[in-house]
């Protein structure tokens, strides 16, 4: 066992027993959260698609899934170099990749203590940037019947209206269906409606457990946030829901979207259709990729100058 100090154990210990103080469990009772819910939307149960209800849905168009990925070399927030790349991917055969780099080394100096936050929303608006223009290629080239897009929706309209009301206006346009889909949760608007007494608790701690396999909880129209529907669903084995939106304009393909989900998802897994996992790994951007680039494209006096730091010259 590797060497931990006594006082680390204590402190661990401390911190468990805060952890059970501030989310009990006398406060999760799925049957009472389940009936307070109802005032703020409602249970919806789905089947998956048959093979030949899916084939006569898609006809002979595709699924396409967008992802991006986003990784720095290792320094102090002035010091990187960050990675960018996002991928359409069609079912039916077809990509279309957008890439870009950033480095905070290129731009003015500004205070230190507005520096980690500038750069994260910089480096935040760059990926969705990308994975909107490779979700607008895809559309207008391919005209799929949907797009699963990793992530809510929300995020892209909050990072730029602009290109987020281009996207929308091209689904509506092509008439592609697309869906939001958040593997985790960070939201608190149920909480704090409905359960202000639970301090501390997101949307996904309230809704733990609570769903059935298969089941959905559509959010009312009050609840819908930049033109988009809502709604939280449990698509796998897995306790912990998903979030999902979609363009409000497409409201009357909500049922079928949340349908195709979980037709796409294996109910052993984490609650994510396994296509957008297969673009995920695809585009990921690794440590190995971004060093591999990094040593190939930049000056080797350039790199030990400003992107290598002392910690990567330890020997123990």
């Amino acid at each position: 066992m590797l060497p931990v100090s006594v006082e680390l154990k204590n402190k661990l210990k401390q911190v468990n027993e805060s952890l059970r103080k501030q989310y009990p469990s006398t406060n999760y009772q799925p049957y009472e959260i389940r009936q307070k819910l109802q005032e703020a939307g409602k249970f919806h149960r789905f089947d998956k698609f048959q093979k030949n209800e899916l084939n006569h849905l898609l006809g002979d168009k595709s699924i396409v899934g967008v992802d991006g990925s986003v990784n720095s070399t290792k320094g102090t927030e002035k010091r990187v170099l960050s990675v960018f790349q996002a991928l359409a991917k069609a079912t039916r055969g077809g990509e279309k990749w957008a890439a870009d780099v950033y480095t905070p080394l290129l731009e003015e100096e500004m205070e230190k203590e507005q520096e980690p936050a500038r750069h994260a929303r910089k480096r935040g608006t760059l990926l969705s940037n990308l994975e909107m223009e490779v979700a607008i290629q895809a559309m207008r080239e391919w005209k799929p019947k949907a797009m699963l897009m990793d992530g809510s929706l929300l995020h892209y309209h909050i990072d730029d209206m602009g290109k987020w009301e281009t996207v929308q206006r091209v689904a509506l346009e092509e008439n592609v269906s697309v869906i939001g889909i958040a593997e985790e949760m960070g939201t608190s608007t149920l909480v704090n409606e409905l359960f202000p007494s639970y301090r501390g608790w997101t949307d996904r701690d309230l809704l733990y457990g609570v769903l059935e396999v298969g089941e959905a909880f559509l959010l009312d129209e009050r609840y819908f946030g930049g033109k988009m529907w809502r709604a939280v669903f449990r698509p796998s084995d897995s306790p912990v829901p998903v979030g999902l939106d979609g363009i409000i304009g497409q409201l009357d393909d909500q049922l079928d979207l949340i349908r195709l989900v979980y037709s796409l998802t294996p109910q052993q897994g984490r609650g994510i259709p396994y296509w957008l996992d297969i673009v995920d790994n695809q585009v990921r951007v690794t440590n190995a990729l971004v060093q591999t680039m990094v040593e190939e494209y930049i000056d080797e006096d350039l790199r030990r100058r400003l992107l290598v730091t002392k910690r990567d010259e330890r020997i123990i």
